[in-house]
This record gives C-alpha cells, sequence and structure tokens, in this order.
C-alpha cells in the first residue's frame, strides 16, 4: 500500500529526474523548429542553401524575411503533426496506465516513458547526420508516443507526489516541481543554442539522448509508493475493467464528491495547457516573422520568461497561500489575470521590448496549473488519484493538438504584418472563459454545505 516519505526526501525523488527530461526538451525545442525551418527551405522548396543561411545568420535581413514567409506555412503544418503524434496515442494509454499503477506502482509507468523519450532522441540523433526531408522527422516520434512519452510521465510524477504528501504541503509539493520544470527549461532553452553553434545539431540530440537516459536510471533507483506482490502482464496493463473504473470514479455520484467542481477543474487545466502549447507553436514563428528574431535571440527571450514564471510560481505560491490565506481558486485567478495582461501586450507588440514587457506581467501566470492540481488531488480518495489524473492528463495531453491545429491555422492566415496580431488575442480570449470559471467554482464552492477540500470517503460498491 501507500508508503509514507518524510523529510527533505521528498523533494528528491521524482523532481530532478522530470528537470532533467525538461532540460532535455529543451536544449532541443527551438533547434528543432529551426531545423525544419531550414530543410522545408533547402529540401521541400529547393532554395538555394547560401539564402537559406540567411535563417540561421541573418534572419532580420529583407531576403531572409521574404523566406521565412514562404517557409512558415509547410513548417507550422510539420509542427502540427508532430503534436498530433505525440498527443493521441499517449492520451488514450493513460487512461488505462492510471487505474493500473494505482494498483501495481508508479515506477513501472514512470520508467517505461522515461525509455520512450530517450529512443525518441536516439533516432533523432541518427536522423539530423543525413540531409532528408524534414517529414522523416516525425519518424522518431514514434516510440515516445508507443510508450506513452512525457504525458505517462507527468502522469506518474503527480501520482507519486501525491502518495508521498499531505494535504497541507500538496500545492507546495507540486508547485516546488512545476519550478523545477521551469528551471529545468532556462537552463536547456540557454544551453541549446551554444551547443547548436559550437557542435551542430547531431550533437544537441546525442546531448538530449544522454540526459533521458540518466534520468531514466535515476527514477530506476527510487523507492516504489504501490506495494503490490501480483504479477504485472501485459493483459493486466490492457484491462478494459480499468477504463471502466475510472469512468465510474470520476462520475459516480458521492455524498462529498462534487462532480461539477471536479469536472471544471479538468476544464480549466485544459484550457490553461491550449494556451501554453499553442504559443509555444508559434512563439518562435511569431518573433521571427513580426521581429526578425533568430534563435538566439528567440532563446534569449523565452528563458528569460520562463525565469519570471518559475520565480512567479515560488514566490507566489508560497504567498497567496501560505502568508495570505487565500484559497487555491482565488491564488489561480490570480494567476491567470496575470496571463491574460501578457496576451493583450503581446498582440499589440511591435518592438522587441513590448515581448519583454509581457514576461514581465505574465510573471504569475505559473500559479494557475499546480493550484488546480492540488484541488483534484484532495477531491478524491487516495486510492483513486491514478485514475482521475489518468483522466485529467489524457485530456491534458491531447490538447496540445488541438491547440497546435488551432493557433497553426489563425496563425498561418493571419501572419504579421497583420496588427494586432490575432493569435495572441486568442489565449486573451481562453483566459476570459478560464476566468469565468473560477469565480464559478468559487461560487460553487461556497455554497456547498460540504468542504471539498477533504478527502472523500470511499463508499462500498
Amino acid at each position: 500500500m501507500e508508503q509514507r516519505i518524510t523529510g527533505w526526501r521528498r523533494y528528491t525523488l521524482v523532481q530532478p529526474p522530470v528537470m532533467i527530461l525538461v532540460f532535455a526538451q529543451a536544449i532541443t525545442s527551438n533547434i528543432l523548429t529551426d531545423l525544419i525551418l531550414y530543410r522545408v527551405c533547402s529540401i521541400t522548396l529547393d532554395i538555394n542553401k547560401t539564402e537559406c543561411s540567411l535563417l540561421h545568420k541573418n534572419s532580420s535581413c529583407a531576403e531572409a524575411l521574404r523566406i521565412d514567409a514562404q517557409v512558415q506555412p509547410e513548417a507550422t503544418l510539420i509542427l502540427t503533426i508532430k503534436t498530433f503524434i505525440e498527443s493521441i496515442f499517449p492520451a488514450l494509454l493513460s487512461l488505462f496506465l492510471g487505474p493500473w499503477s494505482d494498483k501495481h506502482g508508479r515506477k513501472p509507468i514512470l520508467i517505461a516513458g522515461y525509455i520512450g523519450v530517450s529512443l525518441t532522441y536516439l533516432i533523432f540523433s541518427f536522423l539530423t547526420v543525413w540531409d532528408i526531408s524534414p517529414w522523416f522527422l516525425l519518424i522518431a516520434y514514434i516510440p515516445s508516443a508507443c510508450f506513452g512519452g512525457f504525458c505517462i510521465i507527468l502522469l506518474g510524477t503527480i501520482c507519486y507526489i501525491s502518495d508521498i504528501s499531505n494535504e497541507r504541503e500538496r500545492a507546495w509539493q507540486l508547485a516546488w516541481m512545476d519550478a523545477l520544470l521551469f528551471f529545468g527549461l532556462i537552463i536547456g532553452i540557454l544551453v541549446g543554442p551554444i551547443l547548436f553553434q559550437a557542435y551542430g545539431y547531431t550533437f544537441v540530440f546525442g546531448s538530449s539522448t544522454v540526459c533521458c537516459i540518466l534520468a531514466g536510471i535515476y527514477v530506476y533507483l527510487i523507492p516504489e509508493t504501490i506495494q503490490d506482490n501480483n504479477s504485472k502482464t501485459l493483459s493486466s496493463l490492457f484491462d478494459v475493467h480499468l477504463v471502466k473504473e475510472l469512468i465510474s470514479t470520476c462520475t459516480k455520484k458521492r455524498n462529498g464528491f462534487n462532480r461539477y467542481i471536479v469536472w471544471c477543474c479538468i476544464i480549466v487545466i485544459t484550457l490553461l495547457v491550449i494556451i501554453i502549447q499553442g504559443e509555444m507553436t508559434i512563439g518562435y514563428l511569431f518573433t521571427s516573422a513580426k521581429l526578425g528574431w533568430d534563435v538566439n535571440t528567440y532563446s534569449v527571450y523565452l528563458a528569460t520568461k520562463i525565469f519570471l514564471i518559475t520565480f512567479g510560481i515560488i514566490f507566489g505560491v508560497k504567498v497567496l497561500t501560505t502568508y495570505t490565506g487565500f484559497s487555491e481558486e482565488v491564488a489561480a485567478l490570480l494567476s491567470v489575470l496575470s496571463t491574460l495582461s501578457c496576451s493583450l501586450v503581446q498582440s499589440f507588440t511591435w518592438k522587441s521590448w513590448h515581448m519583454y514587457f509581457s514576461a514581465i506581467i505574465g510573471t504569475f501566470s505559473g500559479v494557475a496549473g499546480p493550484m488546480m492540481r492540488c484541488i483534484l488531488s484532495k477531491s478524491v480518495p487516495s486510492e483513486d488519484t491514478g485514475k482521475v489524473f489518468s483522466l485529467a492528463v489524457s485530456i491534458e495531453t491531447s490538447t496540445p493538438f488541438v491547440a497546435a491545429s488551432l493557433y497553426g491555422f489563425i496563425y498561418s492566415h493571419y501572419m504579421p504584418p497583420i496588427y494586432p496580431a490575432p493569435i495572441w488575442l486568442v489565449s486573451a480570449g481562453i483566459s476570459v472563459i478560464v476566468i469565468f470559471l473560477l469565480v464559478n467554482i468559487r461560487i460553487q464552492n461556497a455554497k456547498s454545505n460540504s468542504i471539498m477540500h477533504q478527502p472523500l470517503t470511499q463508499e462500498s460498491e
């Protein structure tokens, strides 16, 4: 059964390896987008390589901007399909793995996720050796999708943290996880371009492979929180009864279980992910076309933005929930207001410093995520944590494809120099919807006679 781990060790179990994984992804994130742009230019469109190299060396010149306008629609389509491969199958797989991990443990699904991501970057390391069509790069994402990828790793990490933490400190544990994720992003975004300039594409993806393997070994050495003596077979993994239990857990009416609020929380998390993933899809493309930024300039900006968000999470969670006593809903509401303001400034951007100003305004935009997950974790019995988060993470993982498709479609049809930029107004509109849902959650929770944040007592079947 559940193993309670106390002391400082709680901060050194699943959080460091997922930080290493995000670091590995951040090293390659902008580099991969840059690689796709270059290969679409030189191979798909058959433009002279000397001209295509301007996308690396002098992306702000008139010739580079002209080439960039031709390349971006094809590159956006490739990035959208990449997101589809990464999202759909892992989302379906998580519906089985979450309930399965409630019975058989968290470590097996975590290790599987790290193996899949390691294989993906290993394949990338080979594919970057040859000048082949950018469409072949999509092959690398198949192993990650089959093993669950980042979706399963996130699911296992959140469930593991819920297993080892009590209700009072769970919000801070989840916030600490997000802070480490953003810290890994900052370092990776800054290191990636340096490695690329010095050693090229193959070395960058090879470095990511090594990082993912080390993270997987780290997870293999941590203790398990669910003790199970039953055999773990493939048939037990893909048991349809697991999905039925998941659906029953999330939809069954029980005393003290406000399904309306729980589903509102899942919707809020999903909409927040749409904003994040959508903006990641078009962020570099927008700054390249509008401001003439190259990958190095964009990496510095993104690292600055993520640093501010990391500071906002650590400072915001401690101040808003610990010292001021605000509820999780109120803290999330203030966070989304920060996101809304950031999107509005970005929409009206025409100078480089406007993007940095938007990053300052959006400092507290990362607080909402851990707050909503904290509410979910406190709303179900501990033995059902995997089931509820399976559904939440499954929906959360499938939304990047929706986000990439939505943002990619709107951006490709309303690219700069259209002003104000419609794509950022989409984020602002979604933020308004989230604010409405958070206010509604707060009102419904205040009206409820039962306290939602107390753990539920499992009813006999």
